[in-house]
């Protein structure tokens, strides 16, 4: 033990020589050594006092500095929402090959009032001042930006700087050579102009969209944007030019109110472009509402004339509003779809950049000739951002509108398309059972007479006669029965189903061997020179029931001692049938309404039908894709019918 507090004793100097070496190394500000370009302050050359009483002059703060009273700091002076002055002491360094025409630029833009004492041998060789709140007519190089002019004796002077803020306290001094002062300030003019452009373009584009969309996201969007583009414009002293009267004093409040006016707009507009059901939506919804209540609560405190004091609280809550809210948002990502992941990132992205603006502000992070950009970059960068995710966001909403109107159209039509074809079934058979009950009624009248001639012996032509209204009755049913086939191969068409080939030659011969020995007599049948199997968007019952129809109407509206010519007439990929018969052809009228269900071309007694065949050759015809011709004249009438062949 007693070895110990030796080794103590011996290590105790040391250690502490070493931690005030440390000290001093850390703390020994580095002049300004002043060259051919501009440089800026914020590399460990200054050091800074706080006058939290107001109450130092320059002479009273170079005393304080002589007196080791001031501190050294190794960036831009970042003392967040303080109401105190804080002094600024730095060391010039100019050589006799260095000009002496210099400028001093401070930022942000919208500092109140920056004093500058140069100093040469303890004595007072100039004082200029930059800010929203001054004028310096003699050494202001611009009416607008925050930079003034001085001559900088050979040697090494000293620089006084008094920073008096009625927002937050932080500075970046950039000494720039005279010769270099003119390309600054253009530049300057130039980004500030590209920036406003850009926030006007961004505010203009989602009021049209807002208009022709009709979606309110847009609206709370562009009163948000029209605060902040304000704002802009009275941080930038812009505003002062546009409307002359308004004082350095009101521009200050306007911008105050501005800065918490978008801040409350910009909650607002976050709660409306989050406002679907998620777990724990409540309390990401009562952090917007807080919010909401801290700007308006701000209002206040800027009216009485407390804005550092609001502010150094709403900073806090801004910056740790982000982090709060992103727990339930990342904890629901997987279960929200497309257009909410959309609108939970922008909100996402939207507390980072303010998160940062925010530190920044405060003096969290360092205040360097970078870090001034991050006000402005995050501006810019955040209202593209939010203005193109509103825009993929309300698209994707549009898509999601247009398809389920789609398929609510769709539904409709296949509902309307379901009625239409039940109220057609209901329809037909209703008229297939009227139409049947006169043909069975036929034939039991001509049986009961049948059976009553026969007792009474009566003579064949009599019997005959009763035969033959049997066979048209049985016929007509037979028509009927057709048309319910039709009927019946509806949905096997709407299914797409592709039947088996067969032999369109063989079908047909086989229709007319089906006929009475005497109408077989009058066909007159061209088949194919060979034979083969065809497959056709059609069933073979289906072109059966065709041919079938165009024969029996041949054979109807010809002479009996006439022929009916029927032919298969190959083609390229496709196949046809014609019937001509050699009757008395058909009248304009006829032509226009042969298809109609019903309608009988002659209305003579030895022409027996119905009136539906051909309705019935049409309605397969146009179900099935293919075409009917007709070619009639005096010499009679020839019709074809053609289907496209399967692949």
């Amino acid at each position: 033990m007693q070895r110990l507090g030796t080794i103590g004793t011996w290590l105790m100097p040391v250690i502490t020589l070493l931690a005030l070496m440390m000290a001093l190394s850390a703390n020994a500000a580095t002049p300004v050594v002043l060259g051919q370009g501009g440089i800026a302050l914020d590399d460990g050359q200054l050091s800074l006092l706080e006058d939290s009483g107001h109450a130092l002059d320059w002479h009273q703060a170079l005393a304080a500095q002589r007196a080791g009273a001031f501190r050294d700091i190794p960036y831009g002076v970042g003392e967040g929402y303080s109401p105190s002055v804080f002094w600024v002491y730095a060391t010039l360094e100019r050589g006799d090959e260095v000009s002496d025409d210099w400028a001093f630029m401070v930022g942000p833009t919208y500092l109140d009032q920056v004093d500058f004492y140069l100093l040469h041998d303890g004595q007072l060789l100039d004082r200029f001042s930059a800010g929203d709140r001054v004028e310096d007519p003699e050494h202001d190089l611009h009416h607008r930006l925050h930079i003034v002019g001085t001559r900088i004796p050979q040697g090494q002077s000293e620089l006084l700087i008094r920073l008096q803020a009625s927002s937050t306290s932080v500075l970046l001094v950039q000494a720039i050579p005279g010769a270099q002062v003119g390309a600054v300030i253009d530049g300057r003019l130039l980004s500030e102009g590209i920036m406003i452009g850009i926030l006007l373009m961004v505010l203009v584009i989602n009021l049209l969209n807002g208009v022709w969309l009709r979606r309110t996201l847009f609206i709370y969007f562009v009163a948000y944007e029209t605060c902040l583009l304000v704002t802009m414009l009275l941080i930038s002293g812009l505003m002062r030019d546009l409307f002359p009267a308004l004082s350095a004093d009101e521009q200050n409040l306007l911008m105050q109110m501005g800065v918490l006016g978008s801040g409350c707009l910009a909650f607002i507009f976050f709660r409306q472009m989050l406002a679907f059901p998620f777990r724990w939506n409540w309390l990401v919804y009562l952090m917007f509402w807080l919010g909401i209540g801290h700007s308006l609560v701000g209002m206040y405190f800027v009216l009485q004339d407390e804005f550092v004091r609001a502010m150094a609280y709403i900073n806090l809550y801004v910056s740790l509003f982000p982090l709060v809210v992103s727990v339930p948002l990342l904890l629901n990502w997987t279960a929200f779809n497309a257009e909410q992941k959309f609108r939970a990132g922008g909100c996402l992205v939207f507390g980072v950049f303010v998160s940062v603006n925010c530190l920044y502000t405060i003096g969290m992070v360092p205040v360097t000739q970078g870090t001034t950009y991050i006000a402005p970059v995050m501006i810019l960068s955040f209202q593209l951002c939010l203005h193109f995710i509103i825009m993929f966001s309300v698209r994707k909403s549009e898509r999601t509108l247009l398809d389920a109107q789609r398929r609510a159209e769709l539904s409709g039509r296949e509902a309307g398309l379901e009625r239409s074809q039940r109220l057609a079934h209901e329809t037909f058979f209703a008229m297939f059972a009227h139409e049947v009950r006169t043909p069975l009624t036929v034939i039991d009248t001509a049986a009961q007479a049948l059976g009553v001639l026969e007792r009474k012996g009566n003579t064949r032509e009599q019997r005959q006669q009763r035969y033959q209204r049997i066979r048209d009755a049985i016929k007509r049913i037979d028509q009927l029965l057709q048309m319910s086939l039709v009927r019946g191969q509806e949905e096997s068409v709407s299914s797409g189903q592709l039947w088996e080939p067969y032999n369109v030659t063989g079908l047909v011969m086989e229709v007319i061997n089906g006929l009475e020995p005497a109408q077989r007599k009058r066909i007159r049948f061209q088949a194919l020179a060979t034979e083969r199997k065809i497959s056709l968007g059609l069933s073979e019952p289906m072109l059966g029931v065709v041919v079938r129809n165009l024969i029996d109407n041949g054979l109807k509206y010809s002479p009996s001692d006439s022929p009916v010519e029927v032919a298969v007439l190959p083609g390229h990929k496709s196949m046809g049938i014609s019937v001509r018969d050699h009757g008395e052809g058909m009248s304009d009228y006829v032509q226009q309404r042969m298809f109609e269900r019903y309608f009988r071309a002659s209305e003579r007694e030895d022409v027996p039908g119905l009136g539906l065949g051909l309705f019935v050759v049409k309605e397969v015809i146009d179900r099935y894709g293919g075409r009917i011709e007709v070619d009639t004249g005096t010499e009679g009438t020839c019709m074809t019918c053609y289907f496209v062949e399967e692949c």
